[in-house]
């Protein structure tokens, strides 16, 4: 299952990712996951390798999925994995697990230091710019550089993006909490998520489910591509070019039979077409 160059992976191949979360079971062979009902923030599932087997889920045809079982006996077994999953998560196991996470990513040698300023150095010098309204941008390497650069141009115009954020978190899955404007009080106000990509691929590994928009600097996904979510829920792109010079090209992630199209922000695009910004390379007298 290794991925390498010039190695195409035969039927019925799947990622390590694709083993991973919470398995409904019957004859105690995994028929369906339901990461969804362990997943709030967008990859928690790949830290369980769970099965839960229930005699009384009644399979289609193909014995692939469980969606065949009366709803009631679904609850139940969902309101059973929440119970055991909250016990799982508020144990000291799973604090020390977190604790040890976090340290290994915070860990820096010296050694490590003096390289990363180092390269900071020469992407300074090879970074793009550009100014609006004399605020200074910087050309994003990172999903943090994206943030940086929606904060700095939404203050100065708050009608830039149709949402409002109201809480940001990127500790793990879905970055940003946003409503809809900045009048409605947030507890009448419908909530969804946005999530913030330096560069929005094929590895999607969030869930479609309450997703409003996805902001990125650049998309390699082509119009007509599909993109899958972690449920294999799939959504097409669809660009569609600007219909007059107030316009913007818009990207849209369309599922017809979902209501909602989730709308792609590609600001490499956007800030030039919205708000004429070029990014240029930073010049050899540049003092910012």
């Amino acid at each position: 299952m290794l991925r390498r160059r010039g190695y195409s992976a035969p039927e019925g191949a799947y990622t390590i990712q694709e083993r991973y979360g919470l398995w409904l079971c019957k004859d105690h062979m995994p028929i369906q996951r339901k990461n969804e009902w362990i997943t709030h923030k967008g990859s928690e599932y790949t830290k369980f390798h769970a099965f839960i087997n229930c005699q009384d889920l009644r399979l289609t045809a193909n014995r692939g999925s469980v969606d065949n079982t009366p709803s009631e006996i679904l609850q139940d077994i969902k309101d059973e994995v929440k119970k055991i999953y909250d016990d799982i998560v508020k144990g000291d196991e799973w604090t020390s697990m977190e604790w040890l996470e976090d340290e290994a990513s915070s860990y820096q040698t010296t050694e490590k230091e003096k390289k990363n300023f180092n390269w900071r150095i020469k992407k300074i010098n090879r970074a793009n710019v550009a100014e609006y309204e004399g605020i200074h941008l910087i050309e994003p390497e990172r999903e943090s550089g994206v943030f940086s650069i929606f904060i700095m141009l939404s203050q100065l115009k708050s009608d830039l993006f149709p949402f409002c954020v109201v809480d940001y978190d990127t500790h793990d899955g879905i970055d940003v909490i946003a409503k809809g404007d900045s009048h409605t009080p947030i507890a009448s106000a419908k909530l969804f998520y946005v999530e913030f990509k330096r560069t929005l691929s094929k590895g999607f590994n969030h869930s479609f489910e309450n997703l409003h928009s996805v902001v990125c600097w650049e998309t390699d996904i082509k119009h007509d591509d599909v993109l899958k979510d972690i449920n294999n829920e799939e959504r097409k792109m669809q660009i569609v070019s600007p219909d007059n010079d107030g316009d913007y090209t818009r990207y849209f992630l369309d599922n017809p039979k979902k209501a909602h199209k989730i709308e792609v922000f590609c600001l490499k695009t956007y800030l030039r077409e919205k708000l004429d910004i070029v990014f240029r390379p930073r010049a050899s007298d540049a003092v910012i």
